[in-house]
């Protein structure tokens, strides 16, 4: 046995022996979930910072009052360990202003003491996965402060934008000279050029909403000669992010700030030097991520370019070699330490079911 395995069945067998196999099973696939995810994201180049939504921030919350949270805490927390001790990269957590305000029961504080209250609060709730808390988009209360004022009057503008969107007729005529219109150009078009937005990203809350709008000319179209197209499944995962709570709050915001800060494919384009990668329990929202995990890389050239030949050479040099080799490389070495992650924790999760569950 390793000093690793040592170490990891010391932390969580006095914990998994409390619990019966259900709870223990739905411990392990979510270590193994969320570890599998970080390997996706340890393709790319920097340090990772792992951006919490609202749901694990309620399951650390919780996990003394709720059974199936402070199983999802404890799964977060071994994961935590394998991102800790299997490793190489540096790597942390991080919390955007949106996982603030979802936190405080999305309402602004009453002052800047209060945020600074409320970040205390954070770091001690996370305390436990062994991880820094990075806060991403602010740098003191006072930049917070102001970010969560923002995230409110975007609240009530997308809220009723929202309500106006699904109230609306969008039985609209698809046909065209040549076949029909896509539901989704249709929708994207139906959408104001410029939102009135002050925190969210313009064009992700138009990505989301064309999503839902579409849904809706896709489902209320009536002509029996046109089928509408759909643009996707990304699209009809999106389309079902934003949902209303029994109190009307519009429930997707986290989503689309989760979506709009861990674009990996806008990530792998812009490079920025370091990686931010979501981390939710939703598993909707995890697979409209999963989906923007893509690695684009684009070359041409023009008719009138003087380096056409130059051009062309790179192009097809391109098309021959492997342009995602260092990717590739770095994927190896994380899987390899994820099978030996995964061999250890099984080992402790067949242990701890053979252990009769202490009531």
């Amino acid at each position: 046995m390793t000093k690793r395995h040592r170490e990891l069945a010391k932390e969580l067998s006095p914990i998994l022996q409390k619990s019966d196999q259900k709870e223990i099973y739905t411990f392990f696939n979510f270590a193994l979930w969320f570890a599998r995810r970080y390997a996706a994201t340890y393709e790319m180049d920097g340090t990772i910072y792992l951006v919490l939504d609202n749901s694990l921030i309620q399951a650390f919350k919780h996990r003394t009052s709720n059974l199936k949270r402070a199983t999802h805490a404890l799964a977060y927390t071994a994961f935590c360990r394998f991102v800790q001790n299997w490793s190489d990269r540096e790597s942390h957590l991080a919390l955007s202003p949106m996982a603030v305000y979802e936190h405080l029961g999305r309402r602004i504080p009453n002052s800047e003491r209060e945020v600074n209250d409320t970040l205390i609060d954070l770091q001690h709730l996370l305390h436990g996965t062994g991880l820094r808390v990075a806060m991403l988009g602010f740098e003191t209360s006072e930049d917070l402060f102001n970010k969560l004022k923002d995230i409110a009057e975007d609240e009530q503008y997308l809220t009723q934008l929202v309500k106006d969107i699904d109230k609306s007729n969008w039985e609209v005529d698809l046909s065209a000279p040549l076949g029909v219109k896509i539901p989704m150009s249709v929708a994207w078009r139906a959408l104001p050029d410029q939102l009135p937005l002050r925190y969210f990203d313009d064009w992700y809350v138009h990505f989301v909403l064309s999503a839902r709008i579409e849904q809706h000319i896709i489902t209320q179209c009536r002509d029996a000669e046109i089928k509408p197209i759909g643009s996707g499944r990304l699209a009809t995962t999106l389309a079902d992010l934003n949902t209303f709570s029994r109190n009307g709050l519009l429930k997707g915001l986290g989503d689309i700030d989760l979506l709009q800060i861990c674009d990996i494919s806008r990530q792998y384009s812009e490079a920025p030097g370091y990686v931010l990668s979501g981390q939710t329990l939703d598993r909707d929202l995890a697979d409209a991520l999963s989906q923007r995990h893509v690695f684009h890389i684009h070359s041409g050239f023009n008719g009138g370019d003087p380096q056409r030949k130059e051009r062309i050479k790179e192009m097809v040099g391109l098309m021959l070699g492997k342009p995602f080799a260092e990717e590739e490389r770095r994927g190896k070495r994380i899987q390899e330490q994820l099978i030996d992650f995964a061999e250890i924790l099984a080992d402790i999760c067949k242990t701890a079911t053979s252990t009769p569950a202490e009531n």
